[in-house]
């Protein structure tokens, strides 16, 4: 009997086998846009079970699945489709593009919005926009495809790059974008650097440690309208940085991508090649007594004269000893993801490693970034998102910009010098201090650098640690009533060190330092989501939360000169060492309170209504709480103007106004004094601030008003967008100059306003469609002017930043704008007639005179995307017009004889038009070339550029290849791509005038020994397994 009931029982497990074996089915189908054209790495998934699959390559997909059972197939952009497992179900399908009256993007908060309910604009642009032509620097990346986004680039390897939105909003303040990932705002040390005309040191920070392989979409939050919900961070608008999470596939996804390009001056000044090293059209004979750095020698005739290392050469031109000094660069980014998931979770992993190469030698960058980030559905309640992504950076000998710059010393190097022999930069085997010395195209002991020695010699390394991650738990009560936590945490480590040793053609003992720097932003936070209908035509979103933010920043540095041993480096090795410098820390709260009521009528009609109170740790007592506001309302008027849709599918209407704040930075309201390490006659002292701080300062206040119209027609083909908006900030926070009897410079206050008013326009479409061939093209453009509207009584300008001769400053005037610059004029006398000395030398005037302004009148861009078949091509093309720039460089060239400018009046001198102040008569003293381009050069206005620009900004070319499926792959693309490969035209000489001397507000206009633009070009390639 036992045998008899085994036996029954195995039959009805084979039965149920059998029947669920039988119920089970392979289905196979192909996924395709609405033009027919396949969709490779669509999601399938068999709904409530962990059953998914992808796409290939071809569209094509193969998932286990039960009749009755239902599968779900999405692609980003397009509407979900499900179908019913079953005979006669057709799993061939063509997917529709979502509409725009459908489109959904991420704004504050990182709550994400239907883009037609929105009452302020807001740009989006994809991950994969960012990474075709990838750097380093996201930034670099969205340069020409936002309206109302200005980015200059500064520095070298591992700069950061200067974003402000709709323009500057602050005198004193930070007036750059707040940078946000996955809804949590990041620190922002080290966005404004540089700007030193001398040594302009320009780092990295914020942005530019954001991984761009693990960016899914970037959002921009124009001005305090679309950031309001931010607060007092909101005033100079928000960009929005969502990143990839895993998908829902039950498949182990894995991604490989490599880009790769070679990097090149874009474009060198153009130099003369007819005289060499020397002064009064003779050449050096003597390297101590008649030695000289500049081109203003004899015709170079390859006769045999004195050469800088005290050998006899052949006087003959190097026509190439510019550019021999820089090196083909090559810039790698490797990344590899895996991701798996199911309809309870996802997890994804990455790793990228960057290795750039400066086209300067022995100058470079090494990056790691780590990622990982995972999502559960815990319950059908209950769910958690967490991320934690670590970056590790190395930047060894970052050039530094500026009259001291390592390029000071290549640009103007004598056009007989042969590059290759400044690699002998010192005596081999020194023993004394002479022989220690540098060896440059100058005469011995002088200050003119080698910058061999300063890359190949000196040491100035930075090693940066960064930790950025977040926890967020969503719990839903109902369906119309969720919740959110949310904690981020942005950890900075910084290390910084140089050396210059012994011989250095400034510091000939040696100099040394070092230095740490710590800075943390914490974040928590709560919202509320209250989602109602309130009838059948009205509905309600009310979010309503809270954030508290602690941001911190300390430092520690230690510095001293002459090394007792000149061949050792280390602190302890120092003579003299100073006075550590300690920046202790500083601790900045805030915490807010802030709601927002969203209102639906009829699906046409939306209002939004937001309020923000922060009360800031850096503000007084009084004056620490600020009540934030905004409201917007758009209308869709389609459905009155063109119900049936035969021409237009949207045209909206809308309009917000909104308040926000930017308060300031810790220490600012109490007096603080420094110890210095030794007081007099061995007392502790205290040193005098030069700031008289204000315990009743107030935040400055930006006040937005915006319009638009929104329109897409011909099926949505066509789309058209334009906003006009005016903002103005009060209570601007400065140091106002004060009399010396006062005790103090400066006294800290609030005061004047602001300007900026400005219109955007986009137009974008889709001119052809097929099922072979596609077009997509985009253009902008986008005005803005600022105006410094009033300042304080008998205060009519601010310097921000003044050239080492003082010819030349940038400046914020009342009436004119922010970055206004100013400098000497050729002089004239009262007749208009230009004057001379009574050497018959050009006249600098006394005073310095408005000659142009650093913001430019206006951008643009025109974006265009192609694709035919497996064949994809892309190109943008951006202009930037208006605005001026001072080029110390061209100054510099022109002064030390060696541009092609510098031929005029070589051979024959020239005798100046104009007044001879000696004579008081026409000027009839004549002057040699070298000494007309010696005083020419002094005089700023000769060297302000327009910055008027159109390039070639990126380029891509690519084909897709179908499957491998022995190995596994499932697609491979592959890209040809280059940035920056032309001019279409540029105004300036010598210059990119987007090559800026910093990032900080004082930096732009003024551009002096930058490294040269970089053309790049190379290819990316990306597998999918």
């Amino acid at each position: 009997m036992k045998v008899n009931k085994n036996n029954k029982l195995l039959l009805v497990l084979l039965l149920l086998v059998s029947g669920f074996t039988f119920a089970q089915q392979t289905i196979s189908g192909l996924v395709t846009d609405e033009a027919g054209v396949p969709l490779p790495g669509a999601t399938v998934v068999v709904n409530q079970t962990n059953n998914g699959t992808t796409t290939d390559f071809d569209g094509n997909f193969s998932i286990s699945a039960s009749d009755g059972q239902s599968i779900s197939i999405s692609f980003v952009g397009y509407q979900t489709l499900s179908i019913v497992v079953g005979d006669g179900a057709d799993y061939n399908v063509s997917l529709q593009p979502d509409s725009l009256l459908d489109e959904v993007v991420v704004t504050a908060l990182g709550l994400s919005r239907e883009k037609k309910s929105l009452g302020y604009s807001v740009s989006e642009i994809s991950g994969d926009n960012i990474n075709t032509v990838k750097d380093h620097n996201i930034a670099s990346s969205l340069t020409g495809k936002i309206a109302g986004v200005n980015i200059t680039q500064s520095g070298s390897i591992g700069s950061g790059s200067r974003i402000t939105i709709r323009g500057n909003n602050s005198i004193g303040g930070n007036t750059q974008a707040l940078i946000v990932v996955d809804g949590v705002p990041i620190n922002a040390d080290g966005i404004d650097s540089g700007g030193s005309v001398y040594n302009s040191q320009v780092t990295g920070g914020g942005i530019t440690d954001i991984n761009p392989n693990d960016v899914e979409s970037i959002s921009v939050l124009k001005g305090p309208n679309a950031a309001a919900l931010y607060g007092s961070r909101a005033g100079n608008g928000v960009i929005l940085i969502t990143t990839k999470k895993g998908s829902k596939s039950d498949r182990l996804g894995v991604t490989l991508n490599t880009n790769v390009t070679f990097d090149d001056p874009m474009f060198l000044p153009e130099y003369q090649n007819q005289y060499g090293q020397g002064s009064l059209g003779a050449a050096g004979t003597d390297l101590v007594n008649d030695w000289y750095t500049g081109s203003w020698g004899q015709r170079l005739d390859g006769s045999s004269q004195l050469y800088f290392n005290g050998q006899q050469r052949s006087y003959s031109g190097q026509p190439d000893n510019v550019s021999d000094f820089f090196r083909t660069a090559m810039r790698a980014i490797t990344s590899v993801s895996l991701d798996k998931g199911s309809e309870s979770g996802s997890v994804r992993f990455s790793y990228t490693n960057n290795s750039t190469e400066s086209i300067l030698p022995n100058s470079d960058l090494e990056s790691h970034n780590f990622n990982l980030r995972g999502t559960a559905q815990l319950s059908d309640k209950l769910s958690i998102d967490s991320k934690a992504t670590y970056f590790t950076q190395n930047v060894n000998n970052r050039a530094s910009l500026g009259g001291e710059g390592v390029l000071a010393y290549v640009y103007t190097m004598p056009r007989n010098v042969d590059v290759n022999d400044l690699m002998d930069y010192q005596m081999a085997n020194p023993s004394t201090p002479a022989e220690f010395g540098v060896i440059s195209y100058d005469k011995r002991g002088s200050t003119t650098g080698n910058p061999y020695w300063m890359l190949m010699h000196d040491r100035n390394d930075e090693r940066r640690g960064r930790f950025l991650g977040f926890t967020k738990i969503n719990y839903e009560f109902n369906d119309w009533l969720s919740a959110f936590v949310r904690l981020g945490s942005d950890i900075t480590d910084i290390k910084r060190g140089s050396i210059e040793k012994p011989g250095h053609h400034f510091y000939p003992d040696g100099r040394m330092s070092k230095s740490q720097s710590t800075s943390t932003e914490l974040n928590s936070e709560f919202l509320i989501t209250a989602k109602k209908d309130i009838t059948d035509k009205l509905d309600l979103v009310f979010n309503a939360g809270g954030n508290l933010s602690k941001r911190t920043s300390e430092g520690l540095g230690i510095s001293g000169r002459n090394f007792k041993i000149p061949t050792r480096f280390f602190i302890s090795n120092l003579n003299e060492i100073n006075p550590p410098s300690e920046r202790p820390q500083a601790i900045k709260k805030v915490n807010s309170l802030y709601g927002a009521l969203n209102l639906s009528y009829d699906d046409f009609l939306y209002l939004d209504v937001t309020a923000r109170n922060d009360w800031s740790s850096t503000l007084g007592e009084e004056n620490r709480s600020y009540l934030y506001n905004s409201a917007s309302l758009s209308a869709l008027l389609n459905r009155f103007i063109d119900p049936s849709q035969e021409v237009f599918n949207l045209i909206k209407l809308r309009a917000s106004w909104a308040q926000v704040g930017n308060d300031t930075s810790p220490y600012q309201l109490y007096q603080t004094f420094s110890v210095p390490g030794q007081g007099y006659l061995g007392l502790t002292t205290l040193g005098s601030p030069s700031v008289k701080l204000n315990p009743d300062l107030l935040p400055e206040t930006v006040t937005s008003t915006e319009f638009g119209l929104e329109l897409s027609a011909l099926e949505n083909r066509l789309t058209f967008d334009i906003s006009i908006y005016d903002m103005s900030t009060i209570d601007l926070i400065f140091n106002v100059p004060v009399p010396p009897a006062t005790g103090f410079s400066f006294f800290k206050e609030n005061v004047g306003k602001v300007q900026n008013k400005g219109v955007e326009i986009n137009l974008g479409g889709t001119p052809i469609k097929t099922s072979n061939f596609s077009w997509n093209t985009s253009v902008f453009f986008a005005k803005n002017e600022n105006t410094l509207v009033e300042l304080i009584d008998d205060l009519e300008s601010i310097t921000y930043n003044t050239t080492n001769s003082g010819n030349a400053s940038i400046r914020a005037t009342v009436g004119g704008g922010l970055g206004d610059i100013y400098g000497t004029v050729w002089d004239t006398d009262d007749s208009g007639n230009n004057i001379v000395n009574a050497n018959g030398l050009p006249i600098a005037s006394s005073s310095l005179e408005i000659l142009g302004n650093a913001n430019p009148d206006w951008l643009g861009g025109w974006s265009n995307s192609f694709s035919f078949g497996d064949l994809s091509f892309s190109f943008l093309i951006d202009a930037r017009i208006g605005g001026q720039i001072y080029s110390q460089t061209s100054a510099g060239l022109d002064s030390s004889g060696v541009s092609e400018r510098s031929l005029l009046y070589r051979d024959s001198g020239v005798t100046l038009n104009g007044t001879n102040t000696e004579t008081n008569s026409a000027n009839t003293v004549p002057i040699t070339s070298q000494q007309y381009w010696g005083s020419y050069s002094s005089i700023a206005e000769n060297y302000i550029y327009d910055q008027d620009n159109i390039r070639l900004r990126e380029f891509a070319l690519g084909y897709r290849l179908p499957g491998l499926d022995e190995i596994g792959l499932q697609s491979a693309t592959l890209q040809l791509i280059g940035r920056n490969l032309f001019f279409f035209s540029k105004s300036a000489e010598d210059i990119d005038p987007e090559a800026m001397l910093g990032t900080a507000l004082g930096a732009q206009g003024f551009t002096s020994n930058a490294l040269p633009t970089l053309r790049s070009v190379g290819f990316n390639v990306t597998l999918n397994f």
